[in-house]
């Protein structure tokens, strides 16, 4: 009985594919050359809202730009991505970046269709910047879990698997 009801949960769970998102895969060339503004900053705030139609959770990160490395800066930047947690409900985008306040950033952003900065590509437009406990020195992290890249190369999908 035990074997039934496992081989029946297996074969339910079987019958849900994983989540991912599919996007062109961008080369740092790409990264470069397709954004509007690339900053390394920190993310200094957080805040989620409905759009107006109240049909997605919109979140809005704001950075202190310590480094403008193309495009126009003032000192800050607003990055709207979509998915977060309001009113109770939680909306996410697999593969979207997601920012947490006090974390540093690269980012290679667009523009977005609200007149705002989205990541390019997802989150293949952040690399979250850490510190190497051991030698103090910086290190760069990209994760792209969450996404299937497409080559248009050779027509190729590769599935970013989520780190384990």
């Amino acid at each position: 009985m035990k074997r039934l009801v496992l081989s029946l949960g297996l074969t339910v769970l079987a019958c849900f594919p994983s989540s991912s998102t599919t996007v062109e895969k961008f080369t740092l060339d790409d990264l470069v050359q397709k954004s509007g503004r690339i900053i390394i900053g920190k993310c200094i705030s957080r805040e989620t809202r409905w759009n107006d139609r109240n049909t997605l959770i919109l979140t809005t990160a704001r950075f202190a730009v310590s480094q403008p490395l193309k495009g126009s800066s003032d000192g800050f930047v607003n990055v709207v991505t979509v998915g977060g947690t309001l009113d109770g409900i939680t909306q996410t985008v697999s593969g979207m970046a997601t920012f947490e306040p006090e974390e540093e950033v690269l980012l290679f952003l667009e523009p977005s269709k609200n007149g705002g900065w989205q990541p390019l590509g997802l989150s293949q437009g952040k690399f979250r910047i850490l510190r190497n406990k051991q030698t103090g020195e910086e290190e760069v992290v990209h994760s792209l879990s969450g996404l299937d890249l497409y080559d248009p190369a050779d027509r190729s999908v590769s599935r970013q698997e989520k780190p384990s």
